[in-house]
């Protein structure tokens, strides 16, 4: 077990002593609308890493397995996992006094953020593997079970676990209230990506969707340590005209510092690569189908 791995474990069972998710994921979706798209990469993964790996992203495709299982490693070299966009993760918050503000997928971590009032958050996060040890062996299905009711973990299946939490005060019974609207039902958010024309070898290694705005991380392979990103990676940010252009400069230590855009419709593109894949990336970008 490498130094990073111990970090990892000591953070997961420390997790429901985190300051509440909300705001930072607000905070984080304003700055992906305000950053170029190499930038959007770092800021996903970095999401996901928010949620020990989990804001990250749940079945790729129509699931070959259960709804409570998420694909397993080896499901990463299946056809759908160069997909664009993939598919939503197969849950949801069915609430409607809560808005499903976006959602995000990783090969083997799912997350949505979910507000109401412009005031709280809502988020339900799913990975593979084991859950921490602070979590409970099965989904609650009485207040009693619950120690921390605004943030609530447990083992959904053999290789699935799953957290939910909330900045908005709630008891343990409102909270089991909401844990029972939690169903199977994969959300649905009209995003601009319709499609592009992924490279050969090439995966999805990170993908969120949000209203007017859609971030896209590809790379070769989904297992190796993605911070930073693999210079053979990819990276797509699509948002309005106006609301997203870069602010200029180069930072030295970017891995995907070659940066070309263009604009379709009422919409901008962005696309990172490295020089070498510069080419290829300006491809990739000219693949790019929107929804409008």
């Amino acid at each position: 077990m490498t130094d990073l791995d111990e970090l990892r474990r000591v953070l997961r069972d420390r997790e429901y002593l985190a300051p509440d998710p909300g705001a930072v994921l607000a905070g984080a979706t304003r700055r992906i609308r305000r950053r170029r798209a190499t930038s959007v990469a770092a800021v996903t993964l970095t999401v996901a890493a928010l949620g020990a790996g989990a804001v990250g992203l749940l079945n790729r495709g129509t699931p070959a397995t259960p709804p409570a299982t998420l694909a397993s490693p080896a499901a990463s070299e299946a056809p759908d996992a160069a997909k664009v966009p993939p598919a939503a993760p197969a849950i949801s918050l069915e609430d409607k006094s809560w808005e499903l503000l976006f959602w995000a997928v990783h090969p083997h971590s799912a997350s949505l953020h979910y507000g109401q009032d412009h005031q709280y958050g809502f988020d339900i996060d799913v990975e593979d593997g084991r859950a921490p040890e602070s979590a409970l062996p099965a989904k609650p299905t009485a207040a009693a079970q619950i120690a921390h009711p605004k943030t609530v973990m447990w083992q959904d299946g053999p290789q699935r676990w799953v957290r939910v939490r909330t900045t908005k005060p709630v008891t343990a019974e409102q909270m089991l209230a909401l844990l029972a609207k939690i169903g199977t039902t994969p959300p649905v958010l009209a995003s601009p990506l319709k499609s592009l024309q992924v490279p050969d070898g090439q995966k999805v290694a990170g993908f969120t969707s949000e209203p007017e705005t859609n971030t896209l991380v590809l790379c070769p392979d989904l297992e190796a340590n993605l911070a930073p990103l693999d210079p053979r990676c990819f990276s797509l940010f699509v948002f309005l005209t106006g609301t997203g252009e870069s602010t200029g400069g180069v930072d030295p230590k970017d891995p995907l510092p070659a940066h070309q855009s263009r604009k379709l419709g009422g919409y901008t593109l962005e696309m990172n690569s490295s020089y070498p894949n510069k080419a290829a990336a300006l491809a990739l970008l000219n693949s790019v189908r929107l929804n409008r």
